[in-house]
């Protein structure tokens, strides 16, 4: 139903047009649109902390951004009406939980975290099933009732909000799978993080706040929850950072374990794997059965007082708590029981921080090897500069690792760069860094960036190019992409290939093609670069791998017309 508000003056973002009307008091007349009606999910819904990112809830209402004036000479505001979702644990909405949705926006969606955290906040009792009610209020202004939607009931179910766990997040806010713990629920929280250096990090307790580093600058280890806050960074040393986070005290702190030693029955320096987040130390054991062991260490204590440049001398020590070991400043006995002769390892395991433990594992194990360093990904940090100069550097270009044992990465990437680039292991970690030796924008070798080697990879000029980089042989090659298509769809065993043109996509990287499939090909299919055979992308689930297997969706479709899609630069393809 239309409605109609006489004599009513809009919002002061139309007192101007005033005198457009006849006379000196003279008000506008607001003709609302129709009323709001919402839906949403159907069903109950169970919240659950194992998907806390996944979608829970999506509500939508009918569109009421479009209001007319009596006054035919006066504009009326572009989407002036306000949408607020309100959620109430009671029907007559006596208390709520408001979210306002954007101008021009009629609808929102909830991940289960999002969702339980409004539940949280109304009093929800976790575990158990109680209705919902949501309505979206919609106001013109200060001066106007607000008009309401129909409600909408849902019965939720919100899981435990445990206050013991919180979460390292990485610099955009996602779970990392690092926890730290807090054994009496009270804000301090402590734990093992390993990280390189500089790591950038914020920490999300278990009713939903998120804390940062304070937004002052020279203040590193003082954090905040407001929304302005920064995210906090590890000093610039890669390692185990034993950290507490104090979210009374507002102040966090770091020690770094330099060393850890173990001596009694058995003796000897541990290695350190961040992967694990443990610390093990190999050794030919002559007999089973228990032996006597303390295990301690010297670092570098960084917090409130030292800043992230400085530290002050710190020692530590690990002891016996029950069935496993608690950490202090001094050592104790710690018993451990070998389970075999010969080649066994010592494991200080730190990945649980309700439960340190101590163990003696078969077989050699241990610290990082050569090559553990690398992972999926390798990042071309400054290659995109030159689209946006005052975004800066960033992690959004990678190349992924298409072999593990030579650690060989490849793909494909838009260069755009001002200054050059630089090799980067993981997201928003600055250090290590690779810079070229002496090579060119076509190729040449990589070196660890240090004192003396301090520029950055030459960048080719802008284009789009394939890149090739040996994180073992330090070494890297680009070639400019002048052409993309796809062989092998349709092949028979007679192995007759025929290499088809893609149509280049608006966005760079992305080719597709119209496809028919009349049978499954006996190879699968590769997607080629440049019209060179020996040049190509194979792939599986989605994923192109550079020198990838052969690509076998066609296999599972039905005949018929098809669509695929390759991104280059993101790595994807599609056959819809």
């Amino acid at each position: 139903m239309k409605r109609i508000f006489k004599n009513i003056l809009l919002s002061a973002a139309i007192a101007f047009a005033a005198t457009s009307c006849d006379k000196d008091g003279d008000f506008l007349t607001v003709n609302e649109a129709e009323d709001v009606t919402m839906s949403g999910n159907d069903g109950d819904i169970v919240l659950n902390y194992n998907q806390v990112d996944d979608l829970a809830l999506t509500v939508y209402w009918s569109d009421n951004g479009e209001i007319s004036l009596s006054n035919p000479l006066v504009a009326a505001p572009e989407n002036a009406t306000v949408n607020t979702v309100q959620f109430s644990a009671t029907e007559d909405f006596a208390t709520v939980s408001e979210q306002e949705a954007g101008a021009g926006e009629f609808s929102m969606q909830f991940t289960h975290f999002e969702l339980n955290s409004i539940l949280n906040g109304l009093g929800y009792e976790p575990g158990v099933k109680a209705p919902l009610y949501i309505r979206v209020e919609s106001s013109l202004g200060e001066n106007i009732a607000p008009d309401y939607s129909n409600v909408m009931t849902i019965n939720v179910t919100p899981y435990v909000i445990d206050m013991t766990i919180a979460y390292v997040l990485d610099s955009s806010q996602a779970e990392t799978g690092i926890t730290l713990y807090s054994a009496g629920s009270d804000g301090i929280y402590k734990g093992f993080v390993g990280c390189a250096s500089w790591y950038n990090w914020y920490m999300r307790e278990g009713d939903g706040t998120i804390w940062g580093n304070d937004g002052e600058a020279g203040t590193p280890f003082l954090i905040s929850s407001a929304s302005t806050h920064w995210n906090m960074w590890y000093p610039g040393e890669t390692g185990c950072y034993y950290t507490i986070v104090d979210t009374k005290g507002l102040v966090w702190s770091a020690l770094l374990m330099s060393e850890v030693n173990v001596s009694g029955d058995v003796s000897g320096t541990m290695a350190y794997n961040r992967e694990t987040n443990s610390w093990t130390l190999s050794f030919n054991a002559a007999s089973t059965g228990m032996i006597d062991v303390e295990i301690s260490g010297s670092g570098a204590q960084y917090d409130i007082n030292t800043g992230d440049s400085s530290s002050t001398p710190a020692e530590f020590g690990f002891s016996q708590s029950g069935d496993a070991v608690e950490f202090g400043n001094v050592a104790g006995s710690i018993s451990v029981e070998v389970p075999t002769t010969g080649d066994v390892t010592l494991t200080l395991d730190l990945s649980d921080p309700s439960r340190y433990t101590c163990s003696v594992v078969p077989g050699v194990g241990g610290g990082e090897e050569p090559g553990d360093e690398f992972g999926d990904y390798i990042y071309l940090v400054g290659i995109d500069d030159g689209d946006n100069p005052e975004a800066g550097w960033n992690f959004n270009n990678y190349l992924r690792r298409y072999n593990a044992d030579s650690n060989l990465y490849g793909g494909a990437c838009y260069v755009n760069s001002a200054w050059g680039y630089q090799i980067c292991l993981a997201v928003d970690q600055w250090s290590p860094a690779y810079t070229s030796d002496g090579g060119t924008a076509e190729g040449g070798s990589l070196v660890l960036m240090d004192d003396v080697h301090t520029g950055n990879i030459p960048a080719p000029s802008e284009g789009l190019y394939l890149f090739d980089v040996s994180m073992s042989a330090m070494t890297y090659s680009t070639t400019a992409i002048t052409s993309v298509g796809y062989a092998g769809l349709n092949a028979g065993a007679d192995d007759s290939w025929e290499l088809v043109e893609m149509t280049a996509a608006d966005d760079a990287g992305t080719y597709t093609a119209e496809v028919e499939i009349t049978q499954a090909s006996a190879w699968g299919f590769q997607i080629i670069v440049n019209n060179d055979w020996n040049t190509y992308f194979g792939g599986s689930d989605g994923t192109l791998y550079l020198y990838g297997s052969n690509i076998t969706d066609d296999a599972s479709l039905v005949p018929g017309s098809y669509t695929l899609t390759v991104d280059l630069c993101a790595g994807t393809y599609t056959l819809e």
